[in-house]
């Protein structure tokens, strides 16, 4: 099952690195923990710039089916506890906000962090799946400016858009997510974005 644990905002990663860090071997009670990010286009001086944030400002994901043991543990780690702050906030999420997260992370790709680990045999490096990102989706549109289509995570949620700003490069969706009816920021590109950043584009 999902789960979510709230830390503080600005402490996501740090919070899943000590997690990776420290729950392994039979401490390890889960399958997988991460912090979801995304890429978007922010303009500045009439140009794009490519830029990451976090897309769910203070949650951390983690899969597990043994909940009541790896939260356990995690309050058994003095820093742990600190970061999941005096209340420990960690609650699992419903079947539809389930099929939403699993479709961010369908469109995603893996291991943005780019923490490596050396093999204890054979010295070689291997990526963890730390955190996951998702890359602005391609829209299209119509002749009023209307987007009528995209690519990537927009495309399965092109109802749920409450306003978009193809200046700015964003829409805003609303859909249900963890216990709440959340609106979360989309990062887009037009046709012609790629290869401009730095240079001037098309409104």
């Amino acid at each position: 099952m999902w789960y979510v644990m709230q830390t503080i905002t600005g402490k996501e990663q740090e919070l899943a690195d000590v997690i990776w860090r420290v729950l392994t071997g039979e401490r390890k009670k889960y399958e997988r923990c991460f912090v979801l990010y995304q890429e978007y286009d922010r303009r500045s001086g009439g140009k794009l710039e490519a830029c990451i944030e976090v897309l769910f400002p203070s949650y951390v994901f983690v899969e597990t089916d043994a909940p009541e043991e790896f939260f356990l543990e995690l309050k058994h780690i003095p820093k742990m506890s600190r970061l999941l702050g005096a209340e420990g906030f960690f609650w699992s999420i419903n079947k539809e906000e389930e099929l939403f997260l699993q479709c961010m992370l369908e469109k995603s790709d893996a291991g943005y962090d780019g923490i490596e680990e050396k093999s204890d045999k054979k010295n070689a490096k291997k990526k963890q799946e730390k955190s996951y990102f998702i890359r602005p989706s391609l829209v299209w549109t119509d002749e009023t400016g209307e987007i009528k289509g995209a690519n990537g995570i927009l495309g399965e949620y092109l109802d749920k858009i409450v306003k978009q700003r193809l200046r700015k490069r964003s829409v805003v969706i609303e859909i249900p997510f963890c216990g709440k009816i959340r609106r979360m920021r989309l990062g887009i590109r037009l046709a012609g974005d790629e290869g401009e950043y730095g240079k001037d584009v098309q409104e």
